[in-house]
């Protein structure tokens, strides 16, 4: 099935309390891949429920376009294969309505926190307990995935160090 249509999300640059992981439920581990980082870009994800997701993303901000399909394993495989080097893979956790990602590799110690919205103006709920958002940046394009995705080890492995002071 192809979904398509606008994209409204707030993205938050996050620190999260070590003990509260153990209090939700248990993530879902994801790799993703980019065969196009820009304008749009064109990603492949696995270990969503139900198969590889196809997607293509364009704009920026809080509003973006979006269409996705899922895909046949064997194809979101291949497709993976044919990302080299603009991968990552990252621990999804579903916290209510949010997503938390934990991500590993030369990120490791990076955490992003995700709401889908339907409506600009929509308030965002409650943030998770045990995370403290330490800033918004839905209007930072250095923190997109596909961004974070085109790093290199060291560059990456620099950002978290920026981030929080500290490798994690």
């Amino acid at each position: 099935m192809i979904t398509s249509g606008k994209e409204i999300e707030r993205r938050y640059l996050v620190r999260v309390d070590p003990a509260a992981p153990s209090r939700w439920p248990p993530p879902r581990r994801l790799r993703q891949g980019y065969l196009r980082l820009h304008g749009p870009s064109v990603r492949i994800r696995l270990g969503e429920a139900g198969g590889g997701v196809l997607n293509c993303k364009s704009g920026s901000g809080l509003v973006r376009d979006e269409v996705e399909t899922t895909v046949p394993d064997a194809m979101a495989e291949a497709l993976w294969r044919a990302c080299e080097s603009t991968t990552l893979e990252k621990d999804r956790f579903r916290i209510g309505r949010w997503e938390l990602d934990r991500f590993a590799g030369d990120l490791e110690g990076l955490w992003v926190l995700e709401v889908e919205l339907v409506a600009v103006d929509e308030p965002t709920p409650p943030v998770p307990e045990g995370v403290e958002i330490l800033r918004e940046m839905t209007d930072v394009n250095t923190f997109t995935s596909a961004a974070l995705a085109a790093l290199s080890p060291e560059a990456a492995r620099t950002l978290v160090q920026t981030v929080y002071g500290r490798s994690e």
